[in-house]
């Protein structure tokens, strides 16, 4: 009996100090000097020593290839209380890296979907999804101002969707203007795999002088340095395998937040997730430079290359 009630007390306080352990402080925090004491307490990885490097994703059969002028957090947990304290709300379950370089961040998520199939491109309407774009954004504005978040009052394509064949992904970019009239750029790549696909956001802050063009394509190199092991590569697929539920048309429609193309039983899979956190992947950024720019390195990366 001693014995029984030695290992009760010890798995409650396992358990109590697990949860205290992965406990989210679920607050936006306004005041800059605050949030950035606390946002200095998370597993920043690349900070010290920093190096070009491949960061493993293995729950994803995939790798992603890290500069060195880059810092990023590679685990739910710490992307999810980042995201609490800088916007006021959490992260999905399925992110698997926040990678922050001088003037960008990229998120990433895993989405264990299956197989997504590519028939469906050619009914891909750029003029449609911006349209249905703004329709959704007008739909976050009374959401945001009731929160006293920022909101989109306009969008502009950068580079319409395309998909590269050769590397099994599609690429796309767009401006958006916001209240305050400050503007942002986000690219998003969605890379295809056999099992699911890697979704990628590449957001930045711009002014009148900023090379649009030249940060898309910056995003659109990313994508292609996201490499899935043997095996789990798009073009490793067999029959019999998981196939996902929307095609590529679908999944770039569902991915923006837009009805066009996308199934509606599909979609309201995507609707929770965007109505509630749709404004965050165009929110401007909580720039946190003085606590990297006086760690990281001065030798700084400008390419991506295989380190493997």
């Amino acid at each position: 009996m001693k014995l029984q009630k030695y290992f009760f007390l010890f798995f409650i306080a396992f358990f109590f100090n697990s949860s205290l352990t992965y406990a989210v402080d679920e607050r936006k925090i306004d005041n800059s000097d605050e949030r950035y004491e606390l946002i200095k307490t998370l597993n920043w990885k690349n900070l010290d020593n920093p190096k070009d490097h491949t960061l493993n994703i293995p729950n994803a059969n995939l790798s992603i290839e890290i500069l060195e002028s880059e810092i990023y957090l590679d685990n739910w947990k710490d992307i999810n209380q980042h995201r609490w304290w800088a916007f006021g709300e959490g992260s999905t379950s399925d992110a698997v890296a926040m990678i922050i370089g001088d003037e960008h961040t990229i998120y990433s998520y895993w989405i264990n979907d299956g197989y997504v199939k590519i028939d469906d491109w050619k009914d891909v309407n750029p003029d449609d999804l911006l349209k249905d774009m703004m329709e959704q954004q007008k739909s976050y504005r009374e959401y945001s101002e009731k929160n006293n978040l920022s909101f989109v009052t306009n969008l502009e394509w950068v580079y319409e969707p395309t998909l590269d064949i050769k590397n099994d992904v599609v690429n796309y970019s767009y401006k958006a203007t916001w209240n305050d009239d400050s503007t942002t750029m986000e690219s998003k790549s969605l890379k295809l795999g056999k099992k699911g696909y890697l979704e990628s956001s590449y957001v930045i802050m711009i002014d009148n002088n900023s090379d649009l063009k030249s940060h898309a394509d910056a995003s659109a190199e990313f994508a292609e340095f996201v490499s899935f092991d043997t095996d789990y590569k798009h073009s490793d697929y067999k029959a019999g395998d998981k196939v996902a539920a929307m095609g590529i048309g679908g999944l770039v429609a569902g991915s923006l937040g837009v009805k066009t193309l996308a199934k509606a039983g599909v979609l309201a899979k995507f609707m929770p997730f965007l109505l509630k956190f749709g404004w965050i992947l165009l929110a401007p950024l909580f720039f946190i430079g003085k606590f990297f720019g006086g760690n990281k390195s001065d030798q700084k990366s400008s390419k991506r290359k295989k380190t493997k």
